[in-house]
């Protein structure tokens, strides 16, 4: 970016290490890195990582996770800078937590460095409802902003490895609510319904049509909101209110007016918005602005 791009620990190299690579700029281009397992995140702004010509857009309120070697393409351009926070893990790290969380201490003591399972499924978006991930990965870019690498560093990417795995068993449950009974079927229907939810990650700030849902998933009206509530537990519907509330709320966080945010995240009624809003998060937008400026006035 046209910032420097601050990398801890200082010398540390892609998949030999692990390390996290903390940006802020408008302009940065990134094509085809085949990097290893990693999670990318937006601080501040909205960027979109592209892998497998699938348009990932990641704001604060999202992450997406890369497997090892798995190649992407990044190209921001953007009037106001953008913030990242990416922690890359050396090769073989998580896979190695995996192994250890998934079998027996003996098994562990017998050979401690054997190679890990491959997590399928997990490189793809994901929202940070229970707040495992992007506080403690932002928290440790916050730590090493002096670039003084934190004594915890090694802890922190155990702990972050530790809840990776507790969002791969989310995944996983979410595989076997697919309603196919052939395990071939089953992957398959998941890995459209990741797409449709990607698409809808893509799109928060209009209004979407299931047809058009469906046409990229390519699958059926009809099967993607049965398979796709039946995963997620909430409808197609349900899930995008649901980021455009949580992208309203980090927008309003940072400051920005009700009447822009209502309408930056797909809105057309200002009354519609602050009922949803309020029914999500007992509070009217207006109230949160109010404490934005009330902890702004005691710092």
């Amino acid at each position: 970016m046209n910032q420097p791009q601050f990398l801890f620990p200082d010398g540390a190299q892609f998949g030999r290490d692990n390390l996290v690579l903390h940006a802020t700029g408008r302009r940065h281009s990134v094509t085809d890195f085949h990097g290893p397992l990693s999670i990318k995140s937006v601080i501040r702004g909205e960027v979109a990582w592209i892998v497998d010509s699938r348009e990932l857009v990641v704001d604060s309120t999202n992450f997406v996770v890369l497997n090892d070697g798995e190649p992407y393409s990044m190209n921001v351009d953007a009037p106001r800078p953008m913030e990242t926070c990416c922690a890359f893990f050396r090769s073989g790290f998580v896979e190695a937590v995996a192994q250890d969380a998934t079998t027996s201490l003996e098994s562990s003591l017998r050979a401690p460095f054997r190679q890990g399972p491959r997590l399928d499924f997990l490189s793809r978006i994901h929202t940070d409802s229970k707040q495992s991930i992007l506080p403690h990965l932002w928290s440790l870019a916050a730590r090493c902003a002096q670039q003084v690498q934190p004594s915890s560093f090694e802890e922190d990417f155990l702990i972050l490895s530790k809840n990776l795995l507790a969002l791969y068993r989310e995944v996983r449950a979410q595989v076997a609510r697919v309603p196919a009974a052939k395990a071939s079927t089953r992957e398959e229907l998941f890995r459209r319904l990741q797409v449709a939810r990607e698409y809808l990650h893509s799109h928060v700030d209009r209004r979407i049509a299931l047809y058009e849902v469906a046409r990229e998933a390519c699958v059926s009206r009809y099967h993607l909101h049965r398979a796709f509530t039946r995963v997620f537990r909430e409808t197609p519907h349900a899930y995008l209110t649901r980021l455009r509330l949580a992208r309203a709320h980090s927008f309003l966080e940072s400051g920005h007016r009700v009447t822009d945010v209502a309408t930056e995240v797909g809105f057309t009624s200002l009354s519609a918005f602050t009922r949803l809003f309020r029914g999500h998060y007992g509070v009217p937008p207006s109230s949160v602005a109010k404490i934005r400026k009330i902890g702004q006035a005691h710092r």
